[in-house]
């Protein structure tokens, strides 16, 4: 009977509990799409990662990432979460120190990207990935259509924060991201994922797009945070608690719309976006958004992650 060997994370948080739950399979060679598709079903995550070699020369790792329902060919958290536990498997060189950073690169869906990973005492502390290219795919003006978004997630119009457009936003996945008056109105947030849906399948800007990123400049945490955020969306998930392939997108918004409300250090704006806390799995995703208001050039975003269980599995 074959066994493979799991651990399971919770990413973009320090404490277990927290953050979004996330299974990786280290060791996946052998196991077929159709099999990584079933135990991603019996997971019953919003990610599970299979690790397998790359055939790219530059590439140490290639990632597949399946949620219950399908593959993506880009995620936030898995890839987080993925190069913590590969750096615990001693598949990253540690620094001769014990503290440090190690840059690599490695596969995924949309192509071959940096990952870099920051040691401290001899452990990965953090896991900063490079996102795809920032591309804005379309805008929502209409004054109805915006209204219908608004009742999609049980919120009025006067709700919305004028101040900023509801935007189709892509660094890898796009995303639909509508920015909300306050806290207490994203707190109220009721969401009527088929309505949402159906805004989807009639807009084409938002053709193949994964979910709605609502957000408020609002925030609970004095310090780093620039936005608080919520991610809705289908494939029997509802809400995640923390997505980092909508954090970033969001985070490019932010620069390309002058939102920050920070000054950049060398061209680069480094904040943090809040999520989950209305879920009760508080998470804090870390942006570095390179470029200027108008003109984004990279964006990453970076996290921590912790082991809470490590298992095997037989079929």
């Amino acid at each position: 009977m074959p066994q493979y060997r799991f651990l399971q994370l919770d990413v973009f948080t320090d404490r277990a509990f927290n953050g979004n739950p996330l299974a990786v399979f280290p060791e996946a060679e052998g196991i077929t799409s159709e099999q990584m598709q079933q135990i991603a079903r019996e997971m019953n995550l919003s990610e599970t990662v299979f690790v397998l070699p790359s055939d790219k020369d530059e590439a140490v790792r290639r990632l597949r990432i399946f949620t219950p329902s399908n593959e993506l060919p880009f995620a936030g958290h898995p890839i987080v979460g993925a190069w913590n536990s590969l750096a615990r498997e001693g598949i990253v060189p540690i620094p001769e120190s014990g503290n440090g950073w190690v840059n690599l690169k490695h596969e995924v869906g949309i192509g071959v990207l940096p990952i870099d990973i920051e040691f401290k005492d001899g452990e990965p502390a953090r896991v900063v990935m490079t996102q795809g290219k920032f591309e804005i795919r379309g805008e929502i003006d209409d004054w109805e259509e915006q209204a219908q978004i608004a009742r999609a997630l049980g919120l009025a119009r006067e709700d919305l924060d004028e101040s900023l457009p509801i935007q189709a936003v892509s660094t890898g996945n796009t995303m639909l991201l509508v920015p909300v008056r306050s806290l207490a109105d994203l707190g109220n947030c009721k969401v009527n994922l088929p309505m949402l849906e159906e805004i989807y399948e009639g807009n084409s800007a938002f053709g193949g797009g994964t979910g709605c990123y609502a957000f408020t400049r609002e925030i609970l945490e004095i310090g780093a945070a620039r936005a608080h955020a919520r991610f809705f969306i289908g494939q029997n998930i509802g809400e995640d608690p923390a997505t980092g392939s909508a954090a970033g997108p969001l985070g490019g918004y932010l620069v390309h719309h002058g939102a920050t409300r920070i000054e950049p250090v060398e061209g680069v704006y480094k904040f943090v976006i809040e999520q989950g806390d209305f879920i009760n799995r508080p998470s804090r995703i870390g942006l570095e958004v390179k470029g200027q208001p108008g003109k984004v050039e990279r964006v990453c975003v970076s996290g921590t992650s912790v082991v809470v269980v490590r298992g095997v599995l037989e079929f």
